[in-house]
């Protein structure tokens, strides 16, 4: 009886081992899924003081980067589609969707009281 309870034990504790695991690599590819929505290269308008702005996704974060000046984190913010860069800017940047098709097409960015506005590349 004791060994009987004993396996019992242990065979739950498996099945939940591995039934953790595995909602943890579902959450995993769910959050890839929807960061992969955001990477790409956006393109400001002539004249702006950033020409583009590149995202990637690396090791579950977002990552930004303006013009080649070096990839900053994309922090989430409470704010749907909105994340704040970890450059000395604190730039927020929000993601543009198109209404119809809900497809990223562009973002703002939000640094030192300016707020710039960039399409998104092959969106």
């Amino acid at each position: 009886m004791k060994t009987t309870y004993f396996f019992l034990l242990i065979a739950g504790l498996t099945l939940s081992l591995c039934g953790s695991s595995y909602a943890q690599s579902t959450a995993a590819v769910a959050d890839s899924i929807r960061l992969s929505e955001y990477t790409g290269t956006y393109t400001f308008t002539s004249g702006s003081p950033i020409e583009k702005f590149t995202v990637t996704a690396q090791k579950g974060d977002l990552m930004g980067e303006a013009n080649e000046f070096g990839k900053n984190r994309l922090v989430k913010q409470a704010k749907e589609d909105t994340y704040q860069s970890t450059s000395s800017y604190g730039s927020v940047i929000t993601f543009i969707r198109d209404v119809a098709t809900k497809a990223v097409t562009g973002l703002t960015l939000a640094a030192q009281g300016t707020e710039l506005t960039a399409k998104k590349e092959n969106p």
